[in-house]
């Protein structure tokens, strides 16, 4: 393609979307506004409580036996098992544990060499969430020392009631919708050009042109 016909189309590209700018504004208006309404009053918000558990070195007579750090990846295992998760339910009241779907909502983490564990529980309440994460740093410090005697933990930050829920995020699914309705407008304004380019196109009667191609037959006898 020359750069006359690539500048021509260019100008072509410009004048459908110049034509059409009211309908990319308007399909991003309504499409970020679904989106907006959708994540502020459809979809339920999700909390998230972090409690934060130190691993101190164990020590017996005096000498360290084990790196902390390492004990740090059992410590997760023990804290996502059935067990200690079980007693969180018995000791929140739960009588039927199927419904008590902890392990779903709980995380656990710690940086990399790090002697401190990140426990984050989600919840549809806040204070749920926050509830949750701390009775499972109270019932993991009390089922420990049964399992690792020489477990030296403690808490080192309990769980707040968080203010702000972690999704949905309105802000993200807000501009998503835009963008998406930015796309769509694009679409319907290229789809109006062509179809009003098919409209004005010259028609050719069907009965002129076999009028034509017998004449021309007449003509040649």
């Amino acid at each position: 393609m020359s750069p006359t016909n690539q500048k021509k189309s260019l100008q072509d590209h410009l004048a459908i979307l110049r034509k059409g700018w009211w309908i990319l504004v308007l399909s991003s208006l309504i499409w970020g506004g679904v989106a907006f309404a959708v994540s502020k009053y459809v979809i339920p918000p999700t909390y998230q409580a972090t409690a934060y558990i130190l691993v101190a070195p164990p020590t017996q007579e005096g000498n360290t036996t084990t790196n902390s750090t390492a004990l740090v990846s059992t410590y997760q295992d023990i804290l996502r098992s059935p067990e200690v998760i079980d007693q969180v339910a018995q000791k929140m009241g739960v009588t039927d544990k199927r419904l008590f779907d902890l392990t779903d909502r709980l995380m656990v983490s710690s940086n990399l060499d790090s002697q401190v564990i990140a426990l984050s529980v989600k919840d549809r309440s806040a204070s749920q969430a926050a509830i949750q994460a701390n009775m499972m740093t109270e019932v993991f410090q009390d089922y420990l020392p049964s399992l690792i005697k020489t477990s030296n933990i403690q808490t080192f930050s309990t769980a707040r009631i968080p203010t702000e829920p972690i999704s949905p995020n309105i802000l993200l699914n807000t501009l998503l919708g835009t963008v998406l309705g930015l796309l769509l407008g694009v679409l319907i304004a290229y789809s109006r050009s062509l179809a009003k380019k098919t409209t004005n196109a010259p028609v050719v009667s069907t009965e002129s042109s076999m009028e034509r191609n017998i004449q021309s037959v007449v003509n040649r006898s």
